[in-house]
């Protein structure tokens, strides 16, 4: 038995988010394929964040156990990652002990991109498109307010049905313009439930439109209403999970 942690990146716009399903296309189902291709038999995965449906990553971390032990992992690694579609690519990986946990992680950070410019061909897979130039400041200043400890069942996918923790703690949430000119804005935490940073940055831009008032996004923080989320949520090719760390 041979332990490996992948750092996997991938074009998640034409998958149904990481988690392996029986009648959909996902980045586990793909990598898990791709090793039973080369090893013949199956191998089992676990990834440290549960991407959603169109959601990127270029930092995603993965636990692998393999019941043999390859002569060479260079390239037995080299020859996995050749296996996979051509819109996923392990990057990196390393040695680790049987017993490592993927998802104890530091820290998690997620970028959502804005494109408040021109239409952009090669990059609209990655971005969301607006009509009008944004200002930083304010989106800063509203995005402020989803900084801390909160009870984030307003801005979550998760059903009162689920035994999931909606009490989170967002350490940092930084706004900016890359060097494309195009706006990210970035989310660091622990970790993040369903649907949360999606639905956090149309909130955000929501308030910034007037759509809803920064009272009322710190009304709902404060006291969720029982069994109600946002209506807000942005589109999922925007966010890439960028970063984890150990």
């Amino acid at each position: 038995m041979l332990s490996l942690l992948l750092t996997l990146e991938y074009d998640g716009y034409d998958y149904s988010g990481w988690v392996k399903q029986k009648n959909a296309r996902t980045i586990q189902n793909e990598l898990e394929r791709a090793f039973f291709r080369v090893c013949q038999q199956p191998v089992w995965t676990l990834g440290a964040s549960k991407t959603d449906a169109g959601v990127h990553a270029c930092n995603q971390k993965v636990l692998v156990k393999i019941p043999f032990q390859p002569r060479n992992v260079d390239f037995f690694i080299k020859t996995i990652s050749k296996s996979l579609p051509i819109n996923m690519n392990i990057k990196d990986y390393k040695v680790v002990a049987d017993n490592f946990s993927v998802r104890t992680t530091k820290l998690k950070e997620y970028v959502y991109t804005i494109n408040d410019h021109s239409y952009d061909f090669t990059n609209h897979r990655y971005e969301l498109k607006v009509d009008e130039l944004l200002d930083l400041k304010k989106l800063r200043q509203v995005s402020q307010v989803f900084v801390g400890d909160h009870d984030f069942a307003y801005f979550s996918g998760v059903k009162q049905s689920e035994a999931i923790k909606t009490q989170r703690k967002i350490n940092k949430i930084y706004v900016k313009r890359n060097k494309a000119k195009k706006i990210e804005i970035h989310f660091i935490a622990k970790g993040f439930i369903r649907y949360q940073i999606r639905m956090i940055t149309q909130n955000i831009l929501a308030c910034y439109w007037d759509r809803i008032s920064l009272e009322q996004l710190k009304e709902v923080l404060d006291h969720p209403p029982v069994g109600q989320t946002t209506k807000y949520c942005a589109k999922p090719y925007g966010l890439c999970l960028k970063k984890i760390k150990y």
